[in-house]
């Protein structure tokens, strides 16, 4: 008798949790991403695009300054860039502090002119260097977690700033350690990247999608445009981009930094914090964090 409801216990306890398995993922799958909260004031206007032959007016491209406490006074400017005018692409790599598994990424596109019209604040400065992050969209008083992450929780965003918004940021107000790599790319393969970036910001405009701890977050995304432009130039399933630490280093192994440093001394040279913090807020940021020694 004790055996015949001992295994009933069992079966039902089973059944419960794939009952409740169940609601999950049907409640996981309902989920959308909400498109009007109270987002934070960096996450809180999308960036669009629109085309015109060679031309593509970038709409809200982030500007804000930051006081030391990081309190940002907000700024956002329109500007048209000649997609003929590409030059470079850059890499940048954000190691998070105290966690060697996790990294933030993005990349910035270099124009060979730096006389791009501003069709937003003239008094703003800036225009070479576009920077295209992707992010975790979060509200007001929401932290980032690895774990919710993996959850439908936060909406998956592209935001367009200036280098003196992105990277300064990061270097110079929140102290991070910043890397700024050259990747080995063309000037149209640059620019195809760049595109499939902007259009998929678009997009996420029209029809939002859900940020993903793994298989959609800063890095795998970045991948995944790679490899729409570039079928098989990273391997399809790697997880060193779910890992986003590691993600540095695959680059590097892929051949995707254009360098001939070991890996070691690579880091070592395009390190810019240092370079960012003695620069400060000038208008020729952009360039005196590129004075590699």
């Amino acid at each position: 008798m004790q055996s015949f409801w001992g295994d009933f216990m069992k079966k039902k306890i089973l059944i419960v949790l794939i009952v409740a398995l169940f609601c999950f993922v049907i409640w996981q799958g309902l989920k959308k991403p909400e498109t009007n909260a109270d987002w934070q004031d960096p996450l809180a206007v999308q960036s669009t695009a629109e085309f015109k032959g060679d031309m593509v007016t970038v709409k809200n491209v982030r500007n804000f300054r930051y006081t030391p406490e990081e309190k940002s006074i907000i700024s956002y400017y329109d500007q048209d860039y000649d997609l003929a005018k590409i030059s470079k692409a850059w890499y940048i790599v954000v190691p998070f502090a105290n966690r060697d598994y996790a990294a933030h990424s993005f990349m910035s596109f270099e124009f060979s002119d730096g006389s791009a019209e501003r069709t937003g604040n003239p008094a703003q400065l800036g225009g070479k260097y576009l920077t295209i992050s992707i992010e975790a969209r979060k509200k007001k008083g929401q932290d980032y977690s690895l774990v919710w992450g993996m959850l439908r929780t936060y909406p998956l965003m592209y935001i367009a700033a200036d280098e003196r918004d992105s990277i300064l940021m990061r270097a110079n107000i929140r102290k991070d350690d910043v890397y700024l790599y050259p990747v080995k790319a063309t000037p149209d393969q640059a620019r195809l990247l760049l595109i499939d970036m902007l259009e998929k910001m678009n997009s996420l405009a029209e029809k939002p999608e859900w940020y993903n701890t793994f298989t959609a977050n800063c890095t795998s995304m970045i991948a995944y445009h790679v490899n729409k432009i570039w079928p098989g130039l990273l391997p399809k399933v790697v997880w060193q981009v779910w890992v986003t630490g590691y993600a540095e280093k695959l680059a590097f192994d892929e051949g995707l930094i254009d360098t001939e440093l070991e890996f070691d001394q690579a880091r070592q040279k395009y390190y810019i914090t240092d370079l960012s913090q003695e620069a400060g807020d000038v208008s020729d940021y952009s360039e005196k964090i590129r004075e590699f020694k």
